[in-house]
This record gives C-alpha cells, structure tokens and sequence, in this order.
C-alpha cells in the first residue's frame, strides 16, 4: 500500500474527505499496521522512516515519522525486502505506547513511543534471532511473551527472562498470528492451505509442537492459495475472514469437533482485511471499504 490515510465516519459509514492523508509524494510502501491505544502504526519497508504515527483524535489528522531506523537491509538478498515486514500491538498508557516490529533482517524490536514526543521513540532489540524474515508476530499479556514466525517455525520469546527456547516447526506457512483477546491461552494462526486456513492452538493442552485443537476454512471458487497478507479477526468465539474471490465468512470456533459456518456473504471485490467493530463486519480491499452488520455476532 502507498501510505495513503482515509478516515471513515463509524456511525454514519461515510468517509471524511477533509481528513484524507495522501502520501506526501515520499516513496513509501506499507507492509504491516496496528492500532496501539488511539494511535495507528505504519510500518514500512522502505522510504525515509521504518515507522509513522497516525494518533486519532478530535484535532485534524497528522502523521509522525519517527526518527529510529533499526531494521537493515536484508544480507541473504536484496529481493526479501528491507525494513519492516510485520507488526504487534503491546499496550498502551495515556501517556506511552508499545509495539513490537519484525524485520526482513529476522530481528525483533520493541518500540516504546511518549504519546508527547512520537518522533523520539525509545527501540530496544528482543533477544531472539529468527531463520528468515519476521512473517508474523502477537504478543500475549497474560504470561508477558512474544509469539512470533518465520512462516516456517514459531517461536516464543519470555520478555520477562528474556529467554526463547527451541522453536516448533510447522506443517504450513504461518502468514498470521492472533492470540484470543479475552482468552490468551488460544492463538490462532492463519496459515498456507487450501481448505484449512485457521489453526487454533490451546497452551494449556501444550505448545506448538502439539497438533492444533482444531482447524477450518474455506476453499475459494477458483482454489488458490490466499495472500500472505490476507488478515481475519477473532470476535468472542468467532473468526471472520474474507477471500480473494469475496466471499466472507464468520465461523464459531465453541465446538472444537464441529466448527460452525454461522454466516456466509458474497461481495464483488477482493477482501484481504477483515475485522469485527461494533456488531458490524467490516472489509477492505481493491480499495474499497465495506460495513455489513453481523447478525451472528455478539
């Protein structure tokens, strides 16, 4: 994505032209975002800055370009990218915000922001060192550890101990990481596969190394594999997820044995982003943004 920022009235559905953010005419490509708090971070790829801030609030939108550059080209090839590949909300105060980056050059930085002073953030590199380039990442609040991936293992980093022991490998390309909101001990991955896309893992009955509790998805019309980019959402005991083909789906996961399809629509453009907000279902893609209400969702 080219940096650009457009801004949608959540009641009214309609967009604030007035608030619009084109990219400034600056070469920058969006790899990953995330909302820590009432900020937005943009992580980048390339361009001037690794990192931008979108804080929403009532006073007119603005960006802040922070001023760190942790992530370095790429040593094993130029092609893999340089910057940062995927980002991972922590927390937030009133006054700070935390964030984690992963990098084409496989390392792992925390990022602690002043809500005062974006610019000047504070960058502290995790201690963990991944096979490849960062495909994922999800931080877990209850134990204080990062879960993350470099499509082909996944590894837990204990930010406490600073200690990450021996990754699992996996038996599919993780493009996605989501640990339950509510229910920290599940994490969900997205995955490369043409039926089973969703995997979910309970680190009460083990690690990763164990087999999944359960799997589900859906086969697109024409059976492609999904973009690595493609992004569902964990909603209580749903996930919604959209496809290339526009076909959205929201399945209850409360039955481990039997995963239910509670609801199954039909749009007319590609979806890569999909997320739950306020009883609605809301998706992007080929540029255009899509609010439906979701009757099977609490």
């Amino acid at each position: 994505m080219r940096a650009d920022a457009q801004f949608i009235n959540r009641r009214d559905q309609f967009r604030l032209t007035l608030n619009s953010l084109p990219n400034p005419g600056v070469q920058q490509h969006v790899e990953d975002a995330c909302v820590v708090g009432d900020i937005v971070v943009l992580g980048f790829n390339s361009g001037p800055s690794q990192v931008e801030f979108l804080p929403v609030t009532t006073d007119a939108p603005r960006r802040v370009s922070s001023q760190p550059l942790p992530h370095v080209s790429s040593r094993v090839s130029k092609s893999s990218g340089e910057g940062i590949r995927c980002l991972a909300a922590m927390n937030a105060t009133p006054s700070s915000i935390n964030f984690f980056t992963g990098g084409h050059d496989r390392r792992i930085f925390k990022w602690t922001a002043d809500t005062r002073s974006l610019e000047k953030p504070t960058v502290t590199k995790i201690d963990v060192f991944l096979d490849s380039g960062v495909s994922a990442m999800a931080y877990r609040h209850n134990d204080n550890s990062l879960v993350s991936s470099d499509t082909k293992k996944l590894y837990v980093t204990d930010l406490t101990r600073s200690h990450t022991p021996k990754p699992a490998q996996v038996s599919n390309d993780v493009n996605q990481i989501h640990i339950h909101p509510q229910i920290p001990h599940l994490t969900l991955l997205e995955v490369r596969h043409l039926d089973h896309q969703m995997s979910i893992f309970d680190c009460r009955m083990g690690g990763f190394d164990k087999a999944p509790c359960c799997t589900f998805g859906y086969r697109t019309t024409d059976a492609k594999f999904q973009q690595s980019y493609t992004k569902g959402s964990i909603h209580h005991t749903f996930f919604v997820r959209g496809h290339q083909d526009g076909t959205v789906v929201l399945w209850d996961f409360r039955n481990s044995k039997n995963i239910v399809t509670k609801r199954q629509s039909q749009l007319t453009k590609s979806v890569v982003h999909t997320v739950v907000s306020d009883g609605h279902v809301v998706t992007f893609g080929d540029g255009v943004l899509t609010v439906s209400p979701s009757s099977s969702s609490p």
